[in-house]
């Protein structure tokens, strides 16, 4: 499966879902800076205890920066409103033969994400930060055209989805290259996001032209296989969010020297 964004200008940012739970540990974790706001704190990158450092300061700044920042380029995060979400490829093959697309999406429950672990191993330029939240909600316009699993599918109504217990990992190395400035700054490459949900609640409205008994029962159905639906999105899902984060903390890093982020 495939996954196509289309964002406002600075926009960039987005989460699905998991959007964004480790979208917020890695703004966080990556934009600690004594220039920036005193609501984020540095970690010295020579402390041995550089990782629980940066868990506990992460922790402490996510409550704060859910609101957004001008300043760093943030926009507020809960609800955090996606302009335009395309996942699907009907030639794929696979079980899910399905164009789903969301509008004017709005993602809520980030404000309740916990950072769980953070681990940056500087000498290797590599990053994994794991986080969690109870609840995320996406709510939308959607248009949805193919087969799911054995049936097909055709709409444009209200999408509402939950998704529950989320688990999330992302992955990233990173290379120092010199700004405007003449300093170093982060630069993330090769990004990788994967998440586990344990509940997938699916209520999509005007299925088939407003058949409710077919739109009742494609509902039933999706519930009911909920982890073979979620599994065919997963892919694509989290290439999609990981690409967005990256572009988010690229942009901060590309304001916050490396020495302010993790000074000597």
């Amino acid at each position: 499966a495939t996954a196509v964004f289309s964002l406002p200008s600075r926009a960039a940012m987005k989460s699905a879902v998991a959007v964004v739970v480790v979208l917020v540990a890695v703004v966080v974790d990556l934009a600690l800076t004594a220039k920036l706001p005193t609501y984020i704190k540095s970690c010295k990158r020579n402390d041995p205890k550089l990782n629980e450092c940066a868990l506990k300061n992460g922790r402490e700044a996510i409550p704060l920066i859910i609101d957004g920042d001008s300043k760093l380029g943030i926009p507020k995060l809960d609800p955090l409103e996606i302009e335009k979400v395309v996942v699907g490829d009907s030639k794929s093959g696979r079980g899910l033969g399905i164009t789903f697309s969301c509008n004017k999406c709005l993602i809520s429950g980030l404000r309740n994400v916990k950072l769980e672990d953070a681990k940056f191993d500087l000498e290797k330029k590599h990053i994994e930060l794991r986080g969690s939240v109870a609840s995320i909600g996406v709510n939308g316009k959607y248009t949805a055209n193919g087969k799911v699993l054995i049936l097909p599918i055709k709409g444009d109504g209200d999408a509402n989805l939950t998704l529950g217990d989320l688990k999330l990992t992302y992955k990233t190395d990173f290379d120092l290259q010199k700004g405007k400035d003449g300093k170093d700054h982060i630069q993330l490459k090769s990004p990788e996001l994967d998440f586990q949900a344990n509940k997938f609640n699916i209520k999509l409205t005007n299925l088939f032209n407003g058949d409710k008994t077919l739109g009742n029962q494609m509902n039933v159905f999706l519930n009911e296989n909920w982890e073979e639906v979620l599994k065919e999105f997963r892919p694509a899902v989290g290439q999609a969010v990981g690409q967005i984060m990256t572009l988010i903390v690229n942009q901060i890093a590309e304001k916050v020297p490396y020495d302010e982020i993790f000074p000597k």
